[in-house]
C-alpha cells in the first residue's frame, strides 16, 4: 500500500475542517474485536454470527439496520462512527486494511484512496440495483480509477442559500443579495473551506467549476469572503449545527452557505427556514459505498451494499435525514416535498445549478491554484 504524498495530506488536512462543518461532530465509537478468551465465554449462538465492521457518519448506519437484513444473514454489526472522512483514511492506514468490511466516503477522495491502494475496485456485476441508480452519478470520472468503479453513490445533497421567510422581503435570487444593507449583521457563515469555495469560487469568477481557479482568482475569492465576514456576517460559525441554532434564535436571516439538512434541524426547534439555489448555482456533495482493500467478508459486503441501495432502506435514510438518495425506484415512495426538493424529475437540470466539482489539484504546471494555495489563502479568512 502506498503512502499519501505531502500534497495529498495537505488536501486532507483542509478538507477535515469541511467535513466537520458539514456534519455536526458526533464522536467516534470504536468497536473492539473480542479476544480468544472473550470468545470462549460467549454464548453458543454467537459462534454462528459473522462480525462485520463498518465506518461512516452516525446516522448513516440506519439503512443497514433497517428491516431484517442483519438477522437474516447472522451478522454481528459493529459500526465505527467518524467525525471526518479523513478519519477513515487514517484508520485504514493504521491497520484497518484486511479488518474493515465497508465504508462510506465523500466521492472526491476516491481517486486519492484508489491511488494509495486503500480500495477494492467494485465488481459491478454484483451490484444488483446498479441499473436503477441515477446514471449521472455513476458516470462521474472521480469515482473511477484505471477504468474501474471504486465506490457506489448512495446519497447526495447540495449547498443552497438558507433564508428565514419571516425576515426577508423577497427570496434571494443571487448569492450577492446577502450583502444588501437590510441583512447587515444577519448573515450566517460557516467555517467550511471546501464548501465555501464550491460556491464563492463561481460567484466571484463566473467559472462553473469554482474549485479550478488561477492563483489571482483564488485571492479574489478569499477577499470577497473576508469582506462578508467583516462587514455583513453575524458570525463565522464552526458548524452547520451552530448556524441552525442561530436561525432558530432569530439571530440570522440569510446564509453565505447552506445544506438542506439545516432546514430539518431548525424545524425541529420550532422554526421554519427555507432554501434556494441562486442564479450563480452552488456545489454538491455525493457519498459512496466503498470496499476497503482486502475486506474480510466480500460476499457479505456486496449483499450489504445491495441492501443499502434497495428501495426501503433508501426510503428510511431519505426521510430520516432529509437526504438525496440514488435508487430511482425509491423516488416514487418519497414524500412529495422531499422529492421536489431534490428535483428528481430533472436531475440534469438540477446538476446545472448544483454541480459536482473536483477538488483543486495537488500539483499544477501552470498558474492554476493548488490545494496548498487554497490552504494558505483560507488562513487569511480564518484569521480575519
Amino acid at each position: 500500500m502506498k503512502d499519501l504524498t505531502a500534497s495529498q495530506r495537505a488536501m486532507l488536512e483542509l478538507s477535515l475542517r469541511s467535513s466537520l462543518s458539514r456534519r455536526r461532530a458526533l464522536g467516534v465509537g470504536a468497536a473492539a474485536v473480542a479476544g480468544l478468551g472473550a470468545v470462549a465465554l460467549a454464548p453458543k449462538e454467537a459462534w454462528a454470527k459473522t462480525t462485520m465492521t463498518w465506518m461512516g457518519w452516525q446516522g448513516y448506519e440506519t439503512p443497514i439496520q433497517s428491516g431484517t437484513f442483519l438477522a437474516d444473514n447472522d451478522i454481528d454489526f459493529q459500526p465505527t462512527f467518524i467525525s471526518s472522512n479523513e478519519e477513515i483514511i487514517t484508520k485504514l492506514q493504521a491497520g484497518g486494511i484486511g479488518k474493515t468490511d465497508i465504508i462510506t466516503m465523500y466521492f472526491g477522495y476516491l481517486p486519492i484512496m484508489a491511488e494509495g491502494g486503500l480500495l477494492e475496485p467494485i465488481d459491478e456485476s454484483k451490484i444488483e440495483p446498479l441499473p436503477r441508480l441515477i446514471p449521472q452519478f455513476i458516470k462521474q470520472d472521480a469515482i473511477h480509477y484505471q477504468g474501474k468503479l471504486q465506490g457506489v453513490p448512495w446519497n447526495w445533497g447540495s449547498l443552497p442559500l438558507m433564508y428565514d421567510p419571516a425576515a426577508v422581503s423577497a427570496v434571494p435570487t443571487s448569492w450577492l443579495d446577502i450583502k444588501k444593507p437590510e441583512y447587515k449583521g444577519k448573515v450566517a457563515m460557516v467555517d467550511d473551506p471546501l464548501g465555501n469555495l464550491l460556491i464563492w469560487g463561481t460567484v466571484v469568477t463566473g467559472k462553473p467549476m469554482g474549485t479550478i481557479l488561477t492563483k489571482a482568482e483564488m485571492v479574489k475569492v478569499i477577499d470577497e469572503l473576508i469582506d462578508i465576514k467583516k462587514n455583513h456576517a453575524r458570525a463565522f460559525f464552526a458548524t452547520y449545527g451552530d448556524m441552525s441554532d442561530a436561525f432558530a434564535r432569530n439571530e440570522v436571516a440569510v446564509s453565505a452557505i447552506g445544506w438542506e439538512a439545516v432546514a430539518v434541524w431548525t424545524q425541529a426547534k420550532g422554526k421554519t427556514i427555507k432554501y434556494t439555489i441562486p442564479k450563480e448555482g452552488t456545489g454538491m456533495f455525493m457519498d459512496c459505498l466503498c470496499i476497503p482493500k482486502d475486506a474480510p467478508h466480500p460476499e457479505l459486503t456486496y449483499k450489504m451494499i445491495n441492501h443499502i441501495l434497495s428501495p426501503q432502506p433508501q426510503l428510511v435514510f431519505a426521510t430520516e435525514q432529509s437526504a438525496g438518495i440514488t435508487n430511482l425506484d425509491t423516488v416514487k415512495l418519497l414524500p412529495k416535498e422531499l422529492a421536489e426538493s431534490y428535483n428528481y424529475a430533472d436531475i440534469d437540470g438540477f446538476m446545472k445549478k448544483a454541480r459536482l466539482q473536483p477538488v483543486p489539484p495537488s500539483e499544477s504546471k501552470d498558474d492554476t491554484a493548488t490545494y496548498d494555495d487554497f490552504l494558505n489563502e483560507y488562513q487569511r479568512l480564518s484569521k480575519a
